[in-house]
């Protein structure tokens, strides 16, 4: 790729990258650490641990649609500096609770609703601030930079909060996350790059009427909405087997928070593969293709685990499966993203972002509780095996779509394209 073109040498682009590189591998290690809390601080049962992840995506469902609203009428990077240094204080109060011996499942649950309300704001203020930052097809590699740095998060945050929780206990671990957000805030703070205004608000404009205009262009739009819906079935289908997943591999395959910290940071290996290949993928085959192959990883994803026993061969047989699934993953969300933000109109961004999150993670917190009472009812293998047939629901969504014979993006005519 040309020098001109390369965003090794997009100054901001990079602080952008670096920055929230560390703070996604925190993100990750917390993703495994709070659970080990639960389990081994607080002797958390299958069941609170997924009340826990249910209360962690809560937000989602409670604060999307006006987040998203609300954003339109801000400038976004300010907000993503404020939102980083609260998540710091937030995380930060479980490994001062439990050095003063008083931490409590109670604190556990509003740690995770707080640190992902603040997620909710950044996370939608983040999307819709990258194509400030880039255009055209450099947005299409932001996006699988970015992807690229999702999984080296899970490396070094998962693969780290393994060694972590058995060195120095996984409340304590909690507390490099905490830092993490700092340095992401930093890393905001130091980007030159004018944010232009936000566009003027109609008169009389009014939140709710922002929230349905958002929420009716994502449902009535033919492209839009099956991505949205397939998204919300991928998500659905996390929300209740995740928390299950780690609970399974420590307790029915015998494997200690180090063999799962390491399983996970080898895993997302495929996922710095994919989002290293998605620039000439796509160009090959073209984002609405691409879309259509790697939706299947997800229904991919836990049949290793499912026919894995207890073992070092079981062990490496989840392992490599779960790595070649991220890749097929890791393909998809990039895809997925560049493919919204080219199709929606500039103005929509926010909105269109916010409504696809809280469609997408706002069914959370029900397949939690769902997936978690099905474990206790039944058992952990069987939830995890109804989660095989949820995650194959997306793939016919988009089979199901005009995607299928979909070649090239439309890109909306609002957005600028050039290198």
């Amino acid at each position: 790729m040309p020098a001109a073109r390369s965003l090794w040498r997009h100054r901001d682009f990079m602080l952008l990258w670096g920055g929230q590189s560390v703070s996604m591998a925190g993100t990750e290690l917390s993703a495994l650490a709070l659970p080990f809390v639960a389990m081994t601080v607080l002797s958390a049962s299958p069941l609170q641990v997924s009340m826990l992840s249910a209360i962690g995506y809560l937000p989602h469902l409670i604060a999307s649609l006006p987040v998203g609203a609300w954003l339109e009428r801000r400038r976004r990077r300010a907000l993503m500096v404020w939102c980083n240094l609260c998540q710091a204080v937030v995380l930060g109060s479980v490994p001062l609770s439990a050095a003063a011996g008083v931490l409590s499942f109670t604190q556990l649950c509003v740690v995770a609703a707080a640190a992902t309300l603040l997620a909710v704001v950044f996370d939608t203020a983040y999307q819709s601030y990258l194509p400030t930052l880039l255009h055209g097809d450099r947005l299409v590699e932001g996006h699988g930079k970015l992807g690229v740095s999702m999984s080296f998060a899970t490396v070094v945050g998962q693969g780290g909060a393994g060694v972590l929780i058995t060195v120095i206990g996984a409340a304590r671990a909690v507390a490099v996350d905490a830092l993490s957000y700092l340095v992401g805030a930093v890393s905001l703070m130091l980007i030159r790059t004018p944010e232009p205004p936000p566009p003027p608000r109609p008169v009389g404009s009014r939140l709710r009427t922002d929230m349905a205009e958002g929420l009716r262009y994502v449902v009535g739009d033919p492209l839009m909405r099956p991505v949205v819906i397939a998204n919300a079935f991928v998500s659905a289908a996390i929300g209740g087997v995740w928390a299950l997943w780690i609970v399974y591999v420590h307790r029915e395959l015998g494997w200690t928070a180090a063999e799962t910290g390491v399983c996970m940071a080898v895993s997302a290996a495929g996922g710095i593969a994919g989002g290293l290949l998605v620039r000439r993928l796509a160009e090959r085959l073209g984002l609405p293709r691409l879309m259509l192959l790697a939706v299947t990883g997800y229904a991919l994803d836990l049949v290793p685990t499912l026919v894995a026993g207890p073992g070092t061969g079981g062990y490496l047989l989840v392992t490599v499966g779960h790595c070649l699934a991220i890749a097929l993953q890791m393909l998809y969300i990039t895809a997925n993203r560049s493919f919204r933000q080219f199709i929606c109109p500039p103005g929509l961004m926010s909105r269109m972002n916010a409504t696809s999150r809280w469609l997408a993670l706002g069914c959370k917190p029900l397949f939690a509780l769902l997936f978690g009472l099905l474990a206790t009812w039944l058992d952990l293998w069987t939830a995890l095996a109804a989660g095989v047939l949820l995650f194959s629901v997306p793939t016919a969504v988009m089979i199901a779509s005009p995607l299928r014979s979909l070649r090239e993006v439309p890109v909306h005519p609002g957005h600028v394209l050039r290198s």
